[in-house]
């Protein structure tokens, strides 16, 4: 089984979702709120439509340096109101996502 390189793709969580929408337009204009530019291979929603909340865009870079200069550059986006709910978080597995909560469980217990 091929794995894919994870490493040069991120997740937006919270960019606001319409009905007929560029979803490469909208991560754009995110990245340009960050400053930053970077070269899009794939960018795309994950999931089905629901009415309570956007889904998640998955965008995949043509690097990993891409990838984590957007993910340490993701807290510029508190700044402005209109991208204050949106949170930048690297792509993981369904596995490392549930490690990742048992450990933030942990640290809250604590």
């Amino acid at each position: 089984v091929a794995t894919e390189d994870r490493s040069r793709s991120i997740i937006l969580y919270g960019v606001k979702e319409e009905e007929s929408e560029e979803v490469e337009k909208t991560v754009s204009d995110v990245f340009s709120k960050m400053g930053e530019k970077p070269h899009i291979g794939f960018c795309g929603r994950l999931g089905k439509t629901t009415a309570d909340r956007p889904r998640p865009i998955k965008v995949c870079l043509t690097s990993s340096d891409a990838a984590n200069r957007l993910r340490k550059s993701g807290k510029k986006l508190r700044d402005e109101p209109a991208t204050r709910s949106v949170f930048v978080a690297p792509d993981m597995t369904l596995e490392e996502r549930m490690e990742r909560k048992k450990l933030v469980e942990q640290m809250k217990a604590k």
